[in-house]
């Protein structure tokens, strides 16, 4: 996969725009980054493309992911958020 495509998608993941997508994002990204795969990526960069306070309402359970979203990352990005990072 392209360095730059990688780029671009973790320089997104941590200026979001709501703050708190940011902090959350950019954690996740510093402890996990180094393990992804090129699917990771591609996973991402779909979540990325939900709309700020969609994902923050999905990242606080107030509601449930669009069922094509829900993969891997974004399995591993709640688990970050809730404190089990195994």
């Amino acid at each position: 996969m392209n360095n730059l495509f990688k780029k671009k998608i973790l320089h997104r993941s941590k200026y979001r725009g709501i703050k708190e997508l940011d902090i959350i994002f950019e954690r996740f990204i510093n402890n996990f980054s180094n393990q992804f795969t090129d699917d990771d990526y591609n996973e991402l960069e779909q979540i990325l493309d939900i709309p700020d306070s969609e994902l923050f309402d999905i990242i606080l359970k107030k509601k449930s992911p669009p069922a094509n979203l829900k993969n891997s990352i974004l399995d591993k990005i709640l688990k970050f958020c809730n404190g089990d990072n195994n």
